[in-house]
């Protein structure tokens, strides 16, 4: 009777640990889901320029008629940073781009400047 008494609580024991190993596996691929929709929903944020913290390129600032009209020469470009046309009272700013850092803002700058020779780095 022992015997068979041990031998159904070897089988219990191990159904139990089936169990909590497949619902650890379950629970992990849960998580490794959270954490890639996160990472993707950082780098999508990323490229939008959500991050205030970042370094923009100005290409202008002034009046409405002047922003437009370096907008417009911007998107004729082949750049493809995106521009952002800002209204601070009572001028205008043409801001493009938004780099993590300064050497990423520095690198498009030297091709921003071969058409815009007045752009320059704003810091965050």
């Amino acid at each position: 009777m022992h015997k068979h008494l041990n031998s159904r609580i070897v089988v219990t024991v191990a159904i139990l640990m089936l169990s909590s190993i497949a619902l650890a596996q379950h629970s992990n691929q849960v998580e490794e889901t959270k954490i890639e929709s996160l990472i993707s929903k950082k780098i999508s944020m990323d490229k939008e320029g959500k991050f205030k913290d970042r370094y923009t390129i100005q290409l202008f600032y002034g009046e409405i008629e002047g922003a437009k009209k370096i907008e417009a020469k911007y998107k004729a470009s082949p750049m493809t940073w995106e521009s952002n046309l800002e209204y601070e009272a009572p001028n205008f700013k043409l801001w493009v781009g938004s780099y993590r850092n300064k050497l990423e803002a520095e690198r498009a700058l030297i091709e921003i400047k071969k058409e815009f020779p007045n752009a320059f780095i704003l810091k965050p």
